[in-house]
């Protein structure tokens, strides 16, 4: 069973690095962003899903981080946990963007500096 995972690993660290590199590249596009907000969520789950796939090959391959006995190991696992939480809010925050732009299509909504300091 543990060779079969290893392969689903690497194929997964194959396929994921730089197809995540390439989606933050497209959707960071200055043409892409400016009309499409849609392309900030994007961009922002391929940058995360890079982060945690870079962050779990240095814990697990490179540094063998079992458990925190090292500062880096300590602030790797902090910042892996930190990205796995970080990933359904952004899917949570692209549905709401897209909850709002289609139940009011026209109507623009803005938040002015004084209504965020009294929240």
């Amino acid at each position: 069973m543990r060779p079969l995972l290893n392969v689903i690993w690497y194929v997964t660290l194959a396929l994921g690095i730089p197809g995540n590199i390439l989606s933050a590249i497209v959707w960071l596009r200055r043409q892409v962003s400016s009309k499409n907000s849609s392309a900030v969520y994007f961009a922002a789950l391929a940058i995360n899903d890079l982060v945690f796939l870079l962050l779990e090959i240095a814990t697990t391959e490179v540094f063998n981080c079992e458990r925190c006995d090292g500062w880096f190991c300590c602030a790797s696992r902090y910042l892996n946990t930190s990205a796995t939480i970080l990933e359904p809010l952004l899917v949570l925050a692209f549905s709401v963007d897209r909850l709002i732009a289609i139940v009011r299509p026209l109507q623009v909504c803005s938040v002015s500096l004084e209504t965020v300091s009294i929240l």
